[in-house]
């Protein structure tokens, strides 16, 4: 079972039942499609060791996963998308790589071009 944490926000009592601790932040960000065909430029506003929300200016319908390229930090998280009610989407990461160790060479050549 997850760590159990109260904060109190107003008058009510949250529960946060995560795994991992939740982080907020501020950052840009993109999503990548599988296929690394199409990106989204995007904002991070949490991040955790397990997965992430961020907001999309567009209302994009997205797949059921996507790269989240982490450009602060140079890296590629495969993600599955754990909710999503535009303009925000919940990220829950499966695997990472450092953009030099991407496997997928059309992804290599995305992060190029959304990072040049």
């Amino acid at each position: 079972m997850g760590l159990i944490s109260f904060r109190a926000a107003g008058s009510e009592a949250q529960v946060n039942r995560r795994a991992h601790v939740r982080r907020r932040v501020s950052f840009g960000s993109f999503l990548a499609m599988p296929d690394a065909s199409q990106w989204i430029k995007c904002h991070t506003l949490d991040l955790s060791f397990a997965g992430a929300r961020v907001h999309m200016d567009e209302a994009p319908s997205l797949p059921p996963s996507v790269y989240f390229l982490q450009m602060r930090d140079r890296l590629a998280y495969e993600a599955r998308i754990a909710w999503h009610k535009s303009p925000e989407a919940g990220l829950e990461f499966l695997k990472v790589y450092r953009f030099a160790d991407v496997p997928d060479p059309a992804l290599r050549r995305l992060i190029e071009k959304v990072s040049g």
